[in-house]
């Protein structure tokens, strides 16, 4: 098997921060990015954002580009974070208004998904949360992103899976859906086959998580529906070339998607602030396959042989043979 390889639109942001809040390169429009990812080789689609949808480009041009340029949607993301009108929380917010613009904004990405071949939309969760001791009630807080969810996942069922993404914290201090065994938990109360989990390499890291762990725990439970790539250094999400830092950590990832048959897209979700977005990209999609090929020569029962005796040397060795040797 193959990864079945996407990239997200955001790669070619103008990646603000708040010491450039101007960005690091002219904003583009959704065309300009589509035309570039185009030309990098290994992407068979990409992923878009519902907020890619304006007046301006609706989503029938979306869909006519794509089909330009022979590329997929893997997916469609609702990502409220950087919208002023949940600043205090989105899918949380104990307003009904803006609770109720919030799910009308995972609407849009459901309506969008549908328009363009997809099956699944992530829920990017990163502004609900808190900020302070004593700053919401987590039992309100809890139960009414819960409902938010439900509410979204019923208007995407059956055709369209509701993944949820979490992350420890950013832009909040704290966030609600904050590990692995939080999002795993709140799809296992939810109860419905179309809600499962969207993991994040780096923001497992940041976790304090081991990925391939994760992946392994939300698979035993069939509720894996996709992974996105990056690296940083644990303390942010740094969102850098996905081996850059942790490459065992990321081939030990690798080897569970490809002994657990994994079937989701693998999502590059960098932002090179400071390098060319279409080359850094290029260089990830080359991490990936250089890692996924050393595993073709990893023999897992070996491996999980070595496993049984709990010696981490003996295991080491195996890894260390297929990783550095030849």
């Amino acid at each position: 098997m193959a990864l079945r390889l996407s990239m997200s639109l955001d790669v070619f942001g103008s990646s603000p921060d708040r010491f450039c809040p101007q960005g690091f390169r002219d904003p583009m429009r959704p065309q300009e990015k589509i035309s570039l990812a185009a030309k990098i080789k290994g992407i068979k689609a990409i992923e878009v954002s519902q907020k890619d949808i304006t007046p301006e480009f609706p989503v029938k041009e979306l869909k006519r580009i794509l089909k330009d340029y022979g590329l997929l949607c893997s997916g469609v993301t609702a990502d409220l974070s950087a919208d002023r009108r949940f600043a205090w929380g989105a899918f949380g917010h104990q307003h009904p208004k803006t609770r109720n613009a919030a799910i009308d904004e995972g609407r849009k990405a459901v309506d969008m998904a549908r328009s363009l071949a997809a099956t699944e939309v992530t829920l990017k969760l990163f502004s609900d949360g808190f900020d302070y001791p004593f700053h919401i009630d987590y039992t309100t807080h809890w139960n009414t992103v819960i409902s938010s969810i439900k509410t979204i996942a019923k208007y995407a069922s059956p055709d369209i899976n509701v993944a949820i993404s979490y992350k420890p914290r950013e832009p909040r201090k704290f966030a609600t859906v904050s590990s692995v065994g939080k999002a795993l938990s709140l799809c296992q109360e939810i109860a419905m086959k179309n809600v499962g989990v969207a993991m994040n390499f780096s923001h497992a890291l940041m976790a304090g998580e081991t990925p391939a762990e994760s992946i392994a725990f939300l698979t035993r439970a069939s509720k894996l529906f996709t992974v996105y790539f990056s690296d940083n250094y644990r303390m942010w999400d740094d969102m850098m070339l996905p081996g850059s830092v942790h490459m065992w950590e990321l081939l030990e990832a690798l080897f569970y998607l490809k002994t657990t048959k994994f079937k989701g897209w693998s999502t590059i979700d960098m932002l090179p602030q400071r390098i060319d977005p279409a080359q850094a990209c290029q260089i990830a999609i080359g991490n990936l396959a250089i890692f996924w090929k050393k595993l073709e020569k990893l023999d897992p029962n070996e491996l999980r042989k070595a496993q049984k005796t709990l010696d981490a040397v003996e295991s080491q060795r195996i890894i260390r043979r297929i990783m550095l040797q030849g």
